[in-house]
């Protein structure tokens, strides 16, 4: 019996680990000279990355077109601090 918690327990803590995985690997960013909001792809969130100001794909904020990036107010909108690397 204490096989299967102890198997149940690490199982628990592997699956909580990769909850907290950013998947989506395109993201809506301030441009380098910083007056526009641009995409770039294949990144994804981790600690030791470049900083970047995004615009957070979410509701009531950015829906995931090129469109809504590109036409993003990078004052008002690019705006949270996320650290990415190449995926």
């Amino acid at each position: 019996m204490k096989k299967v918690f102890s198997l149940l327990a690490v199982t628990a803590i592997v699956t909580s680990a990769f909850a907290f995985t950013k998947k989506s690997t395109t993201f809506c960013v301030k441009s380098v000279l910083g007056n526009t909001c641009i995409i770039i792809q294949n990144k994804m969130i981790h600690i030791a990355g470049i900083q970047f100001f995004h615009y957070p794909q979410a509701p009531g904020k950015w829906d995931g077109t090129v469109a809504e990036c590109l036409n993003a107010s990078p004052v008002n909108h690019c705006i949270e601090i996320t650290r990415l690397k190449d995926n």
